[in-house]
């Protein structure tokens, strides 16, 4: 299931660097208070893990970057972003309180709630599908060395990229369903170059925000 959520505000819109984290909460602020603190602090658990099982876009707006005050301007002012998840009642609690506030805070911007919509389930006809991204798709690995941890991200062009994704899936699927996942799927990059990759943050204090090395483009996806 997936809803779109589309906003708008008398103000310039802008938000700094890491801004994302802002749409998290945001999500967690609309579900009800008790099903927000078991998702946030026990989740859908796959032995040490504790998936979440909702994702969200990047707004789909145009932006631009103000380096003097270090923040992104939408001139339009009027976002829009997805939100998806394959459980239901994370998307109906979204959707329903969202659409009982009439003013939202997101960061520092007051938004006005325009619509909410339940986006068409998609149709695959083939096991092969071309695809593109809304956000900047990341996949990193801790490694240890001299005692001390480090994160090692991932480029498309490394077979590792397809089976970790590939494996993290398996897991969401074991933790939504509690039996073993026996599907695989692959992926691969539609482009051969460095310029698709995107450097981000989660967070916007710059002392404790985390980098983040994600890829944006088109890929070809296969699967069940």
């Amino acid at each position: 299931m997936r809803i779109r959520i589309n906003l708008s505000s008398n103000e310039q819109i802008c938000f700094p660097k890491g801004y994302l984290k802002y749409n998290q909460a945001f999500i967690y602020n609309l579900l009800d208070r008790l099903d927000a603190n078991w998702l946030h602090e026990k989740g859908f658990v796959f032995e040490k893990r504790s998936f979440k099982l909702f994702t969200y876009s990047d707004f789909l707006e145009k932006r631009i970057y103000d380096r003097e005050k270090e923040v992104f301007i939408f001139k339009d002012r009027f976002l829009s972003f997805y939100v998806s998840s394959p459980v239901d009642w994370i998307l109906q609690q979204t959707a329903a309180n969202v659409l009982k506030s009439e003013l939202v805070r997101i960061g520092s911007n007051l938004l006005t709630i325009d619509s909410v919509a339940v986006m068409k389930e998609p149709e695959f006809s083939e096991s092969v599908q071309k695809i593109g991204t809304l956000s900047p798709i990341t996949m990193h690995s801790t490694i240890e060395q001299n005692g001390r941890k480090f994160t090692l991200f991932h480029t498309p062009f490394e077979e590792s990229f397809s089976e970790l994704i590939n494996r993290n899936l398996q897991k969401k699927w074991t933790a939504l369903h509690n039996e073993d996942c026996r599907y695989n799927i692959s992926i691969k990059p539609l482009f051969n170059d460095e310029k698709h990759q995107k450097i981000t943050y989660f967070g916007t204090n710059k002392q404790t925000r985390t980098l983040i090395k994600a890829w944006a483009g088109r890929f070809e996806i296969a699967g069940e």
